[in-house]
């Protein structure tokens, strides 16, 4: 998909929305919102009826509301146990299925944990269970982007460099940014200068289309030496949004924002507001 500017949404189906748990209602809330996409969440695990995911398909077309999707947190290529790593790969996948069956052109997930690991031999096998899943996506004509996210915890793979190394080594890769867990996972990636040298870095390292095809997580986030401890609304977090949506303008970002506030919707719509007002 190719973008002519920032699209702002929601993870998972707006608080508003009169059937909380229908995504296809959802969809037309965050129409209804004056925003513009919404994240699927298969937090815990992959269930959608194939005539919800047509359903869906076709209000998203129609409404202009493009979809993302975020995978299970049961997820972990660097399990100690090799039938978990084989599972984790088989949830990736049906959560590429899915997303391709409503249209969604970009998924996000928690790759591994580093299990007391070297960081260097977590990449690795992160490394190949990627390759492995983008050839089956591959083979079962599935064009999706495997998009691991910029992770919060200290024990979570996913900086921002093993991100970016892997986005250079698997051609489906691409990161996604999600900037608070940046603030959480370094404690100092917090202002203007500090989230424009992200950017550059993405820029420079993985070309200028790095950040013309994004897909960025935003929310308020609370954290402690070991990174992130949960999610905030904005204005209850020190996280430093407003420089974040400067840098964002000045650097002519486009793609996908997507936030995961408790309050979704209220926080998605400040974001947008205050990004467009620039």
């Amino acid at each position: 998909m190719a973008f002519d500017r920032l699209l702002f949404g929601t993870a998972g189906v707006p608080n508003s929305t009169a059937k909380k748990n229908n995504p296809v209602e959802g969809v037309k809330r965050i129409h209804e919102l004056a925003l513009d996409c919404m994240q699927l969440e298969f937090a815990h695990g992959v269930r959608m009826k194939e005539e919800v995911s047509s359903a869906l398909r076709k209000v998203s077309y129609e409404l202009g509301v493009p979809l993302t999707s975020h995978g299970p947190y049961y997820i972990n290529l660097n399990a100690r146990e090799q039938d978990k790593i084989d599972s984790s790969v088989e949830r990736i996948i049906q959560t590429a299925k899915i997303s391709d069956l409503c249209g969604a052109e970009s998924m996000t997930f928690h790759a591994a944990f580093y299990m007391k690991d070297s960081p260097y031999d977590v990449f690795d096998l992160v490394e190949k269970s990627l390759n492995v899943i983008e050839e089956r996506l591959s083979r079962l004509d599935i064009e999706i982007e495997l998009r691991p996210e910029l992770t919060g915890k200290t024990s979570q793979f996913g900086s921002l460099e093993e991100l970016i190394s892997l986005s250079k080594s698997v051609t489906s890769c691409k990161p996604c940014m999600d900037f608070s867990h940046l603030y959480a996972r370094t404690g100092s990636v917090n202002d203007y200068k500090g989230f424009c040298e992200t950017l550059e870095t993405l820029k420079n390292e993985l070309g200028a289309n790095a950040l013309k095809e994004m897909h960025i997580h935003i929310s308020g986030i609370s954290s402690n030496s070991k990174g992130d401890l949960k999610h905030l609304n904005l204005e209850k977090s020190k996280f430093n949004w407003k420089d974040l949506m400067k840098a964002l303008k000045d650097m002519d970002c486009r793609g996908y924002v997507i936030c995961n506030s408790p309050n979704l919707e209220v926080d998605a719509q400040m974001l947008k507001q205050y990004y467009v007002a620039l």
